[in-house]
């Protein structure tokens, strides 16, 4: 067990440092597209994404080698999350571009990169109010799930660690004596190998997973940013036909 945990941090250190090597500084628009803003807006919410992914795996990584657990884990937690958000954007061009269709696209993509669930108290600006509704984590849980069976159960298990219920707290950090009616604490005083292997594990699908479907995506562009400007061509020409 010990050694093949060894091997998935090895793996994750390699993962994290060539997403490290690889993180994007700006994105000119033109160049993507001087006709449609559809393939800018799929760059810029997949590029922020990679910012989110180095910055929170790089974090659970350095908790998992020190042994903070319940950090690791509630950093792998939120990498899960942004790992299942560009799993979701992926599938999304993806489809697009199988069914030769924008469709409501835009709408989708919207909410990604400016979606808002909470609105400020005593807000006076009619900024917000204008902005979408942003896509809900279940809806990228549900959608990795239909490819990855178990997905959404893991990140569950993740969830008990995360939340301050017994996985995340009188598990860890309690050990009990019964015969001598005593419970003693301390950081990881039992179960910290499992609990270790359950992060180390997540965190190393995550990876992979968000390895995937960012290089797809640039497998998909050309043939989608070819769609955007086609479709866009086709409706101007029924407006002004």
């Amino acid at each position: 067990m010990e050694d093949s945990r060894v091997s998935l941090m090895d793996e994750i250190r390699g993962r994290l440092e060539l997403l490290e090597s690889n993180l994007p500084k700006r994105i000119d628009a033109m160049a993507v597209s001087q006709a449609s803003k559809l393939p800018f807006k799929v760059l810029l919410y997949r590029e922020a994404l990679i910012w989110r992914m180095v910055e929170l795996g790089r974090n659970a990584f350095q908790s998992f080698e020190q042994d903070r657990l319940v950090s690791a884990i509630v950093l792998t937690r939120a990498a899960v999350e942004t790992s299942a958000a560009l799993w979701y954007l992926c599938d999304k061009v993806a489809v697009a571009v199988e069914l030769d269709t924008v469709g409501d696209l835009d709408d989708y993509l919207m909410k990604l990169v400016v979606g808002t669930a909470t609105v400020p108290q005593n807000n006076t600006s009619t900024t917000d109010e204008a902005l979408p509704r942003p896509v809900k984590v279940k809806a990228f849980l549900k959608q990795a799930d239909k490819d990855i069976e178990g997905f959404s159960h893991q990140y569950g298990i993740l969830s008990e660690y995360a939340h301050p219920n017994w996985a995340g707290t009188v598990l860890l950090y309690a050990k009990p004596d019964p015969e001598n009616r005593l419970t003693e604490f301390g950081q990881n005083i039992r179960k910290g190998d499992s609990t270790k292997r359950i992060g180390v594990c997540n965190l190393s699908v995550a990876l992979a997973m968000f390895e995937r479907s960012y290089n797809r995506i640039t497998d998909l562009l050309a043939a989608f940013t070819k769609l955007c400007e086609s479709r866009l061509k086709e409706r101007k020409e029924a407006n002004y036909g």
